[in-house]
């Protein structure tokens, strides 16, 4: 490496965020690292490797791994203390003189192998959370599952692609049911909806894809409760809209969490192989909270900036002890 690079590799990062670029959230914690805890952060922009260079690794162990920062940097892996393993799955940047659809989807793929096998290669400090967790932990069925058996209440559900059993689940279910899809779609907003016998009358449409279909959990209020390793900060949402996320009619504020919930999503939250968590409930009209899905890297800010909770204060202060742990 010559010495612009090495001079390009200062002031040494001790961690680095890989997520999509333009993402406000990795630019509100690198500031505050820095104001709050003297920490230098880089920015790993995932979907922007095509054409950035930057990128190296060598088998012979002397020579550094590095990675290309968003600035423009480029980042010894080995120097990290800490990596926040935030968005990896956007949609990449592909330069236009590519211009073959094949060779589009292997430049993608192998920019996406070459920025995971460099991390899990070279990188030996603490993951917020472990890239093989976070996706593992992001399917509905393994979340529901683990929720159950750590003592939350879940939604009846059924996961199927079998007209016949998901029509016999909307009929046990009075007739209509809350429908969601398993992963969502880059780019466009798929909200929950409510579903009735009439409309899944077609044996195709039915069959074309499992889908989530759950008994609707009445009331208006909603929980978003952000686990940060073992500190839990707690929002209630109050709309009528059945996804809220949509909605125009949200009331935000910061609400005190109950200790046994804590404790149940702390316990989710560890059982997932996750460091941290973004958590969503309904509330019944009888007070009692049912889970409904756990984001391994969900977005708080929104939350932060319409009741004023210091999220993003309570993120680097978690951020700043596991980074005091990992050089224990």
């Amino acid at each position: 490496m010559t010495s612009t690079n090495i001079a390009r590799l200062q002031p040494r990062a001790r961690m680095a965020i890989v997520t999509l670029a333009g993402d406000l959230h990795a630019y509100v914690i690198r500031e505050r690292m820095l104001r709050d805890h003297g920490i230098h952060v880089a920015i790993v922009a995932s979907d922007r490797f095509a054409g950035a260079g930057g990128t190296s690794w060598f088998t012979e162990a002397s020579r550094p791994s590095t990675l290309p920062t968003e600035d423009g940097d480029r980042l010894d892996v080995a120097e990290l203390d800490l990596v926040w393993w935030r968005r990896c799955h956007g949609r990449p940047a592909v330069p236009d003189s590519v211009a073959d659809p094949a060779m589009r989807k292997l430049v993608v793929k192998d920019n996406r192998a070459a920025l995971r096998g460099t991390l899990l290669a070279g990188f030996r400090g603490t993951w917020i959370s472990d890239p093989s967790a976070t996706e593992r932990a992001q399917n509905k069925l393994l979340q529901l599952t683990v929720a159950r058996e750590q003592g939350l209440t879940v939604p009846n559900t059924l996961v199927s692609s079998d007209p016949e059993a998901v029509r016999a689940f909307v009929d046990d279910h009075g007739g209509t049911v809350v429908a969601k899809t398993l992963t969502g779609l880059l780019g466009t907003s798929l909200e929950a909806g409510r579903v009735s016998l009439d409309s899944l009358a077609q044996d195709d449409e039915v069959a074309l894809a499992a889908t989530i279909y759950q008994e609707e959990v009445p009331g208006t209020d909603h929980l978003r409760a952000m686990v940060f390793g073992e500190d839990v900060h707690t929002a209630r949402i109050r709309s009528r809209e059945l996804d809220w996320r949509l909605a125009n009619d949200q009331q935000v504020e910061p609400v005190a969490t109950d200790t046994g919930l804590a404790v149940k999503l702390r316990a989710v939250t560890r059982a997932l192989g996750l460091r941290m968590g973004v958590f969503d409930l309904k509330v019944r009209p009888d007070g009692h909270p049912v889970f409904l899905e756990v984001n391994p890297q969900g977005q708080f800010l929104f939350v932060e900036g319409m009741s004023d909770m210091p999220l993003s204060q309570a993120f680097c202060r978690f951020v700043a002890d596991e980074l005091a742990v990992s050089r224990v």
